[in-house]
């Protein structure tokens, strides 16, 4: 089995224990983050301990570390499991608070990091692209934290007990009042007429690390980026369609609503430009001022 960290020190996963009391076991008070490994760097590494930072502040949960005490812990996880290139969890959750509400905040979270090996090929995902499928269950998140990654994820979980061959089809939550929203683990972009397209932050939906950088990528590449309100036949009648997360990067969607979608030009743009940035960067904003390289 695998070695992780509990509360700052290494662990076998099966030895890991955590109280009956936690309050992110009881009540769901935790953010947690996952991020991708290029040959040990933890790429955008920063912008996933802001948004966890963030969402642990919303939540009155102290953040347990600094970026630089994260680092290390990763670090040693990184060379006691000998994995370079690989996806990494970090959870915080409120800690032992004994039964019922009794916190008004939460001095003694509890931490982990999960470490595992990239379960694909780098680039397999992009060429073997995803399908996508409409789901019922509204984007829904509780208790106004929509942009943060809580422990709470029960909204995502229905949605995916709706698809049968996730995660080669994706999920796509709408609004309550039927916009796009995001899929079930990604966020969503479209190209129209040479556009880049992404729902905005106000349909409810994850503010993510790597829809974030793509939207600065696509910026430094000299494309047009337009957030906004769209709707599934904006998203039928798109040119090219792709999803993002941190560890899957940017996948094509082939197929939609029974149409192809075979010529992803600008995607593929981007998808080069972005390998070219993933052992460098530890922020999207340490793109502003680089000028591109003709």
């Amino acid at each position: 089995m695998a070695i992780m960290m509990l509360n700052g020190c290494l662990v076998r996963e099966e030895e890991a224990v955590v109280s009956v009391f936690d309050h992110g076991l009881l009540y769901g008070v935790g953010a947690f983050e996952t991020l991708r490994l290029y040959e040990g760097h933890p790429f955008l590494l920063d912008d996933h301990l802001n948004r966890l930072n963030e969402g642990l502040k919303r939540m009155s949960v102290r953040p347990p570390y600094t970026t630089r005490e994260w680092e290390r812990q990763i670090g040693e996880l990184t060379e006691r499991n000998h994995l370079q290139n690989a996806s990494v969890r970090i959870t915080v959750t409120g800690g032992a608070e004994g039964l019922g509400l009794t916190a008004s905040s939460y001095e003694r979270p509890s931490t982990m990091i999960f470490i595992r090996p990239l379960p694909f090929e780098p680039g397999e995902l992009f060429h073997k692209g995803k399908r996508l499928q409409v789901v019922s269950v509204p984007r829904q998140a509780p208790g106004g934290v929509e942009k943060y990654k809580t422990s709470n994820y029960l909204n995502s979980v229905l949605a995916r007990q709706e698809v049968e061959d996730f995660p080669q089809t994706e999920g796509v939550m709408l609004t309550p009042d039927g916009a796009l929203a995001e899929g079930i683990v990604s966020n969503l972009f479209f190209v129209s007429g040479g556009v880049l397209h992404t729902p905005s932050l106000e349909s409810g939906i994850l503010a993510g690390v790597t829809r974030h950088w793509v939207m600065e990528l696509a910026g430094y590449l000299g494309f047009r980026v337009k957030e906004g309100r769209y709707t599934l036949e904006d998203l039928q009648q798109a040119d090219e369609i792709f999803v993002t997360n941190s560890v899957q990067e940017m996948v094509p969607v082939y197929e939609f609503s029974g149409k192809p979608k075979r010529n992803p030009v600008i995607t593929q743009r981007l998808y080069e430009a972005y390998q070219t940035f993933t052992t460098r960067l530890r922020s999207a904003g340490e793109l502003r001022g680089r000028k591109l390289k003709q």
